[in-house]
């Protein structure tokens, strides 16, 4: 499976929106993507420190999370939320691993997202 970058950045706006300070977040409350795909990369973010979860994997052994909650946004999830949550910044973001043929990783997206915002400041 795939790291997808909208998911995760769908995931912490949900987050963000909760009203809340913890949150009970399931795949099935991001239906325009594949449960198994939001709860994989929720659980992306769980491992990378980004967000809070619970996972259950299936008993069969194929790697199927049974069920996944994301309950809350660490204050590295708040950071990285900030260099992406504007869709100019997002956008400029995605286009600038495009061109240059770079995979996105989390580090290196929230450097090319802090320059981006940089530059738009200095402008």
């Amino acid at each position: 499976m795939k790291r997808d970058w909208e998911i995760i950045r769908t995931v912490l706006l949900k987050l963000e929106e909760a009203p809340t300070a913890n949150t009970n977040l399931t795949p099935n409350k991001l239906p325009e993507y594949a449960e198994q795909e939001v709860a994989y990369n929720m659980r992306l973010l769980d491992q990378a420190g980004y967000v809070n979860g619970k996972f259950l994997e299936s008993k069969s052994g194929n790697g199927a999370i049974h069920a996944a909650i994301v309950t809350n946004m660490t204050i590295a999830g708040h950071e990285l939320l900030d260099t992406i949550r504007s869709e100019s910044v997002w956008s400029k973001t995605k286009e600038t691993f495009k061109s240059k043929g770079l995979d996105m990783t989390f580090d290196l997206v929230i450097s090319v997202g802090k320059r981006i915002v940089e530059s738009i400041l200095a402008s």
